[in-house]
């Protein structure tokens, strides 16, 4: 029996020692787990201390932005409130630049026109009006009164009666002066009658004038200087008086600008003035109502007119049956347009 208890306490032996050493390694391996634990912890806790640091960060940045876009709402609310402010002040300057403007011409034409009255004339080319006339026989024989009132003598007035149905006939066949004439032509409207009377000049200056307007007396005088002391024109236009702006007489006399006139018209036909036979010189038939804005255009296109300071005609707004601004407006501006700058956009 011994050597059975012998063998058994042998194996219990061994059993004990294998058992002890996997205890062993179990135990080992869980001091490792807990070392691997301890260190993720570490891990764990430096990246939460880095998120919780660079959230602080986020949230002051996003407070930072909050405060920039704030403030940027407040530049755009103030840049927006000094572009107002400068659109306000660039108005008024526009308006006070116009009203200088204004202000330097009446000086000018007071000047000018003192001086005209006693000036002894150099040269005296012969002067030709067209003047022509449509259904306005109590209207004309003003006109041409203010024609006959000129104080300036070398002058002719060609009269186009573009068919008219009342006594304008009658009127016409009744005037003396030598230095008038009239001719009656089919009814094609204003600028039809214009070119045929421009075929009928014999003048070295051409000059305009409107059934129910008035001409100067000195305007006549101021074209004889204009074309005698400056041979290098061939255009020049003048002041015209309105009668009506706001409950007064305005004078209208604009410098030159060929950007501007492109934009709107700078003279009335009747302070318009041209050398006779230019090429140039012709009214567009299919206008009705811009024939002047045209004719300037085209007469200024290669050289820029003289502005002469001087009143040429006081323009009427109280007579039936005017052109301006009528139905035919837009498709006459347009035509311009497109001739002469190739849009048709409005100013």
């Amino acid at each position: 029996m011994r050597p059975l208890r012998r063998i058994v306490a042998a194996a219990l032996d061994r059993r004990r020692h294998a058992d002890h050493d996997e205890i062993a390694g179990l135990r080992s391996r869980i001091a490792a787990q807990a070392e691997e634990l301890e260190r993720l912890r570490g891990v764990l806790e430096h990246h939460t201390a880095w998120l919780e640091d660079h959230g602080g960060a986020l949230r002051d940045a996003d407070a930072r932005t909050t405060t920039v876009e704030a403030r940027q709402r407040a530049l755009d609310a103030r840049q927006e409130a000094l572009d107002g402010w400068l659109d306000g002040h660039d108005t008024a300057f526009h308006g006070l630049h116009i009203r200088t403007e204004q202000l330097e011409a009446a000086r000018d034409v007071r000047t000018f026109t003192h001086w005209l009255d006693q000036h002894e004339l150099a040269a005296t080319p012969k002067i030709s009006i067209v003047l022509p006339t449509h259904n306005r026989a109590e209207l004309v024989p003003r006109a041409i009164a203010s024609v006959e009132a000129q104080r300036y003598p070398n002058w002719e007035l060609v009269i186009v009666d573009d068919a008219s149905a009342d006594s304008t006939p009658k009127v016409l066949a009744a005037l003396e002066d030598p230095r008038i004439r009239s001719i009656r032509v089919a009814h094609g409207g204003v600028c039809a009658a214009r070119n045929a009377g421009l075929a009928e000049v014999t003048g070295d200056v051409v000059a305009y004038l409107d059934d129910d307007n008035t001409m100067h007396p000195l305007w006549l005088k101021a074209l004889a200087w204009a074309f005698g002391e400056h041979p290098e024109i061939t255009a020049a236009y003048g002041g015209f008086v309105i009668d009506d702006i706001g409950g007064l007489p305005t004078l209208f006399l604009r410098r030159y600008d060929r950007e501007t006139l492109l934009e709107e018209n700078l003279a009335d036909i009747g302070a318009v003035a041209h050398r006779a036979g230019l090429k140039e010189a012709g009214f567009d038939e299919s206008l009705v109502e811009m024939g002047d804005w045209d004719l300037l255009l085209a007469l200024t296109a290669e050289r820029a007119p003289l502005v002469v300071p001087a009143i040429a005609c006081y323009y009427s707004t109280a007579s039936d049956d005017r052109l301006s601004h009528g139905p035919t407006y837009d498709a006459d501006f347009a035509a311009i347009r497109r001739k002469h700058s190739g849009t048709e956009d409005k100013p």
